[in-house]
Formats: structure tokens, C-alpha cells, sequence
């Protein structure tokens, strides 16, 4: 299912309208209250501390941060790389309950990779890594050597078509990660469908301009991504439904 968002002003700066692109991306981490990323420490720090409202860092985002710190011990995980951070809001959480966990973290944006390694000082490593058309033999030699490590997804599925998704998984299985922690932004069902349809016609009616935002999906497709390739138990990290991925062997 197609997504839409309402961007404001800054709409008028997205690459073709749409937020699917590193440079419409770096507008709205620059420009866009909900979604910037201070390149000061304390202004940093009030929001992944919840105390300015931000993308991808609800009001679940301490207690997610503890369902995943509770997961790391009881598989004796070591080290997590976590890709498309963002503000980085859940990893410094993950970082602040678990100070001897490796926390490495990657964007594909070099912006805000700078941005983010002036400011959170606690990560073990902030780097500029693409999902999609990065070395994941780099990533997993480098970062991600043993079972005592985790690849972290944390809403990334949006910014992807189901064929790059499948395509990325295949890439991450090649390259022998063993263990993946996926947390979609939200699992559609028939009711969240009709909420969205119904949202989208009040903001027509309203004359409210809208920008492409991605794609949403139901549990059923993203399992398909990782079919043959990973077993999965079902999770809830902080009351997002998500996933625990184990390595399969073929």
C-alpha cells in the first residue's frame, strides 16, 4: 500500500514530491521540526530523551529500547550494528541501559552521519553505509563477526519497494549475518487500512498537499522478504509488533 504524508513548506523541497531519496531526506533533517537532527549535544540529547517530539521517537521509544536490551542479554548479543538510524533515538536508549553493548550505527546520509557523530558520543561507531547498494560482506566482517551480534532494522521498510526488500535480504543471508532484529513501522490490517484511506480523503478535502512517503505492508509480505533465508519469532519492541530473524541454513 502506497503511503502519503504532509510534509508542509518543505514539501516544496523534496525530490519529486517524495520522501524516498537521500536528498529529500537531508531536507527534512535539516529544515522539518518533526524530523531534524541537532548538530548540538544537549538539544540532541532533550530528543532522544523524549523531551522534543520526533520522528520515530514516540512515547514507546524508552521502553522499546528495554524490550531490545532484554532480548541482547538473553541471546548474550555483544554487538549491534543498526542501519538507517535516523536521529538515532533508539540506540542511544539501547546504549544508555546496556553500556557494555557495541553500538554501531550507519546512514546513508553523510549530513547526518556528521551531525550524529558530533553528538552522540556514545556510540562505539557512526558510519555512512547504503543498505541497498552497500558491501554487506564489509559490514558483517566489520561489525557483525560472530553470533554474538545483531543486525538492527528499525523502520526502515517505508523507504523500499518489496523487490529491493527482498533483494536486500538475499544480500544480508550472502553475506552470512546470522541474527536480525526488524521492527516495521506498523503492520497493516483491515481496520489500519480504512483509518489511513480515511485520513487520506480528509486531507483532500482540506486541500492539504501530500508528499509520496513510501510503502506499508501487511505481516504476511514481510515475511515473504525473508522466506528460506531466516526463522522468526514474533516480537513486540515497546508496542511495535517486529521480529526476531535467526539464519537458516540453505
Amino acid at each position: 500500500m502506497k503511503h502519503y504524508q504532509v510534509f508542509g513548506d518543505s514539501k516544496n523541497h523534496l525530490k519529486d514530491n517524495a520522501l524516498v531519496s537521500v536528498e529529500s531526506w537531508d531536507e527534512l533533517r535539516e529544515n522539518h521540526p518533526h524530523f531534524s537532527v541537532s548538530s548540538d549535544r544537549q538539544e540532541w540529547l532533550k530528543s532522544v530523551e523524549l523531551k522534543v517530539a520526533k520522528d520515530g521517537q514516540d512515547n514507546g521509544l524508552v521502553e522499546r529500547a528495554k524490550d531490545i536490551v532484554t532480548l541482547l542479554k538473553k541471546e548474550n548479543i555483544k554487538s549491534l550494528f543498526s542501519t538507517g538510524v535516523g536521529g538515532a533515538g533508539l540506540e542511544y536508549n539501547i546504549k544508555k541501559q546496556m553500556p557494555e553493548v557495541n553500538v554501531f550505527c550507519s546512514e546513508y546520509s553523510q549530513k547526518n552521519v556528521d551531525t550524529l557523530n558530533k553528538v552522540f558520543v556514545e556510540a562505539n561507531a557512526i558510519v555512512t553505509f547504503d543498505i541497498i547498494n552497500g558491501d554487506w560482506s564489509l559490514v558483517k566482517n566489520t561489525y557483525l563477526q560472530n553470533s554474538g551480534a545483531t543486525l538492527l532494522m528499525y523502520r526502515l521498510d517505508a523507504g523500499f519497494t518489496d523487490e529491493e526488500w527482498r533483494s536486500i535480504f538475499e544480500m544480508v543471508y550472502e553475506s552470512g549475518v546470522e541474527r536480525i532484529i526488524y521492527i516495521p513501522t506498523t503492520l497493516l490490517t483491515a481496520l489500519s487500512i480504512f483509518n489511513r484511506k480515511k485520513r487520506e480523503l480528509l486531507w483532500h478535502l482540506k486541500k492539504e498537499q501530500v508528499s509520496f512517503a513510501g510503502y506499508l505492508r501487511t505481516k504476511k509480505e514481510f515475511e515473504s522478504y525473508w522466506y528460506g533465508l531466516y526463522e522468526k519469532e514474533d516480537k513486540t519492541f515497546g508496542g511495535l509488533k517486529g521480529f526476531y530473524l535467526k539464519r537458516r541454513e540453505k
